[in-house]
């Protein structure tokens, strides 16, 4: 970003990152429940890891997933070989991450290891010991739920004209593969600018329950325009024709969107490839 106002660059990037840090929702293993397994401190017979590090092993395991009410995966694996993250049960709506993730090792070919997975969305860390379960075997995790691994920032001097004395921001963000890093940083600047209309236009705090999604959008969403990286003329033009929406542009279809005053060609071609990349079709 910039140009930006001399320290402007240290003052939104530090932001950003610590809230990048702190609020973006992610999805992680929350509860276990493993066959001939009562408790944390127990030995699987045939299995190289005591439950402890299998345990340490499945809270390394990374989810995208944004519904709200917790959803059960299992993982069953027979003989001899190591168990990874792929051999969970993945349903559409809640994919591994990081497949080639190491749970345990299998070293007898009789032994069968079987696990009930719950996997829960959140926001920050959530401590077992703050947790209660009346389910019989079913052992409570700590919880990471952040999909940000790392965030970094870089500011350095940029020219507006003939002075020198602006800031340009570079932001580096490492996730864990279910969110894209783009899609954060956009929901960390929301964030920040919900927070900072507080002192303009200060509202009771109501909590809210909110989602980020990395893969594609299902049709009839109402994510604006402004999300397709279009010049801002054309994102005018077709605001002013009424398309101000995603959905809006799918229902209308290409030929009726390019009868829009100042679109054209090549900003169809950018919404094609944009729509495309994820998920969308128009005709």
């Amino acid at each position: 970003m910039g140009p930006l106002f001399g320290g402007f660059g240290h003052t939104l990037g530090n932001s950003l990152r610590r809230i990048l840090l702190i609020t973006i929702p992610g999805a992680a293993i929350t509860r276990i429940k493993i066959d001939g397994a009562n408790h944390l401190f127990t030995t699987l017979n045939g299995v190289k890891e005591d439950l402890v590090e299998l345990s340490l092993n499945l809270k390394k395991v990374k989810f995208s997933y944004d519904k709200d009410e917790p959803i059960k995966l299992t993982l069953e694996k027979k003989g001899v070989g190591v168990v990874t993250a792929a051999d969970i049960s993945q349903p559409e709506v809640c994919k591994v991450s990081n497949p080639d993730q190491v749970i345990a090792t299998i070293t007898d070919p009789k032994t069968t290891l079987s696990i009930e997975i719950t996997v829960e969305s959140g926001v920050g860390y959530t401590m077992a010991r703050e947790q209660k379960t009346d389910v019989v075997g079913e052992i409570i995790l700590d919880a990471t739920f952040t999909p940000i691994l790392k965030a970094n920032y870089q500011v350095e001097p940029t020219r507006l004209g003939k002075k020198s004395n602006y800031d340009k921001l570079t932001m580096e963000i490492w996730t864990d593969g279910s969110v894209d890093p783009l899609y954060a940083l956009k929901f960390a600047a929301k964030d920040m600018i919900n927070s900072l209309s507080q002192i303009v236009d200060p509202k009771d705090f109501e909590e809210e329950v909110v989602t980020i999604s990395s893969g594609p959008v299902s049709q009839g969403s109402d994510i604006s325009i402004e999300e397709i990286e279009l010049p801002l003329r054309v994102t005018n033009a077709l605001k002013k024709a009424g398309f101000g929406t995603i959905d809006s542009l799918i229902k209308a279809g290409r030929l009726e969107v390019s009868k829009a005053k100042n679109v054209g060609e090549k900003s169809l071609k950018i919404i094609d490839a944009w729509l495309k990349e994820r998920g969308f079709s128009w005709k």
